[in-house]
């Protein structure tokens, strides 16, 4: 269930939306209070227009925030659902159970020895098929 969670697309672009908007509040803060003790230190107002991120980022984190708390993933609404019923337990578990794995080995087979001489009747030493190493005539 986690996995069906964590994976999910929009969980992926909604987070990252919200990290980049964060990170963009952040940066304009840092510069606009960096601007403000250069303003108190040299005693003239600091040009703050030059700063890379504009004044819409407080608005668009709020947007992100506000997406990323309105959330939807199909999985939990799956579960949601599963848990309006009386058979919740046996809803879940069809919703969550893994598919079955199939176990591979570790160990290789040698490469053209698989026991059946090629299929092809040959012995593989002189193309003629007769197992005796002569050349064809």
């Amino acid at each position: 269930m986690a996995n069906s969670i964590l994976n999910a697309g929009e969980l992926d672009g909604t987070v990252a939306a919200l990290i980049d908007a964060s990170r963009a509040v952040g940066h304009r803060g840092g510069y606009l209070e960096c601007a403000q003790h250069a303003e108190e230190i040299f005693g003239q107002e600091f040009d703050t227009s030059h700063c890379s991120v504009a004044d819409e980022v407080n608005a668009e984190l709020t947007r992100a925030e506000n997406a990323y708390d309105h959330l939807a993933l199909l999985v939990m609404d799956l579960i949601t659902k599963a848990l309006e019923h009386d058979d919740w337990c046996a809803r879940l578990k069809a919703i969550l159970d893994p598919p079955e794995m199939v176990e591979v080995s570790d160990e290789e087979e040698p490469a053209g020895d698989d026991g059946e001489g090629g299929g092809n009747g040959d012995d593989g030493g002189n193309g003629d098929g007769d197992g005796d190493g002569d050349e064809p005539e």
